[in-house]
């Protein structure tokens, strides 16, 4: 049998762009989405018109063969959910990369069926209980957090003041500034959620990364000044070793007494921020998730801290060779530079999220899977579709065309309807729908 070969219109962006509202530098043309109507309209005709007569060798008669079915469905939430049976995260025998990638593509198919899929009076139910639950499970882990971060710090206050340990020294100045940001963020968050609408009608969530970045310069500085005394102690050290034998040297060993009280409190640390990863890496929140890194990283570095406190002690009473004691300072300056870069990392982050970085591919490929989904029948064009950060939240700007001939009222109606559908997605903070009848023109900047 012969059949039609059935030609896709072919998408082609225009040479000239409009300027998009967050910017009054030229757009790249190659970066909006351009997806033309006349694909909807071509994939739905050729479905049931394409055909051809064919002669019966037989019968002496003529036949009509349809062509192989071709869905009208392409882009839409039917075809993007039959590739879910394709994706298999939990098959061993395939590469972890693989399976990964299938764990992404199956995360981003389900966040886009809770945007387009209906929802029933039962699921919203089980959504809204679920999703109590969840808060109430995130306000209690960030209270206990802020709690044991308070006791964790005046008992390593007391360890430190009595062991004389610049490790744990070090590991102070990180447990004092995440009390901190346990405190300014709690703080920032009630003020986001508090907002006044007039004074504030763009909200404030970039209050959050402002702060974080303010609390990695205070951080980064506590951190310079314990490399500083680290040291100035390990050249000591070096001084007194290197004239112990003549006599000479003026310096002595730094007096490091690891007793029982720093012990245990470090190993309470240790301990309590081992169990606050656990608890917050099972809630799958970009909040907890931050906080179970922290956590992590707590342990990792008072774990250092301890050992490096217990080998200078050891040192110090003779049971080591004497000269192990510089373990101590030398510990303290790799916390120290472990702290500072991390929270450089962090700075860096929050600083492009504030400069309007734009949002991650997983995020715009749900903006555009929403407004392709969104009145087929009436939207001719999806001219561009950018979203680009906004402290914690993004901010979306999205340019559909209509008939030319449509009355305002209508216009208006459907602009509002998307603008709401995409504001009540997770992350946005707000929306702009720009309405078009044609993209061949350049306003003026």
């Amino acid at each position: 049998m012969n059949y039609v070969e059935l030609e896709e219109p072919h998408i082609r962006p225009n040479t000239s762009r409009k300027r998009s509202s967050f910017s009054s530098n030229p757009p790249n043309p190659a970066r909006p989405l351009r997806v033309l109507a006349a694909r909807r309209e071509a994939l739905s005709k050729t479905r049931n018109d394409a055909s051809i007569p064919e002669a019966d060798a037989d019968q002496g008669t003529t036949t009509t063969t349809a062509a192989p079915d071709v869905s009208s469905d392409y882009g839409y939430l039917k075809h993007i959910q039959s590739f879910k049976p394709l994706c298999h995260p939990d098959d061993k025998s395939l590469p972890k990369k693989v399976r990964d990638f299938y764990e992404d593509q199956l995360d981003l198919i389900t966040s886009i069926e809770d945007i387009l899929l209906p929802k029933t009076d039962e699921s919203n139910d089980h959504q809204t209980d679920a999703q109590r639950r969840q808060s109430r499970n995130i306000k209690i882990l960030t209270r206990v957090t802020l709690l044991t971060n308070i006791i964790l710090l005046i008992i390593k206050i007391v360890g430190a003041v009595i062991s004389r340990s610049l490790s744990v020294i070090s590991s102070v100045v990180d447990s004092t500034v995440d009390l901190l940001t346990s405190i300014i963020l709690l703080w920032t968050s009630r003020k986001i959620k508090n907002r006044d609408a007039y004074k504030y009608p763009g909200g404030r969530t970039r209050l959050e990364p402002i702060s974080i970045v303010i609390l990695s310069v205070i951080m980064c500085s506590a951190s310079v000044q314990v490399i500083f005394e680290s040291g100035e102690t390990l050249e000591q050290d070096i001084e007194y070793f290197t004239h112990k034998n003549n006599g000479s040297s003026t310096k002595t060993l730094p007096d490091i007494d690891m007793s029982t009280l720093p012990i245990i409190s470090m190993v309470i640390t240790i301990v309590s921020k081992a169990i606050l990863f656990v608890l917050c890496y099972r809630i799958n929140n970009p909040t907890m998730y931050a906080l179970a890194e922290d956590n992590r990283n707590d342990v990792v570095s008072n774990i250092v801290a301890l050992a490096c406190g217990l080998i200078a002690t050891h040192a110090r009473r003779g049971d080591l060779k004497q000269e192990a004691i510089v373990v101590d300072p030398v510990g303290g300056i790799v916390i120290s530079i472990y702290i500072i870069i991390a929270w450089i990392l962090q700075a860096n982050r929050q600083v492009r999220h504030l400069t309007g970085l734009s949002a991650e591919p997983p995020f715009l490929q749900r903006i555009t899977h929403v407004v392709y989904n969104y009145r087929p029948d009436i939207v001719t064009k999806i001219d561009s579709i950018q979203a680009v950060h906004l402290g914690t939240n993004f901010f979306v700007e999205v340019d559909i065309g209509l008939p030319g001939a449509m009355p305002l009222s209508e216009a208006h109606d459907i602009g509002a309807e998307l603008q709401t559908q995409l504001e009540e997605i997770d992350d946005v903070e707000r929306a702009f729908v720009h309405l078009d009848f044609e993209f061949t023109h350049m306003p003026a900047s």
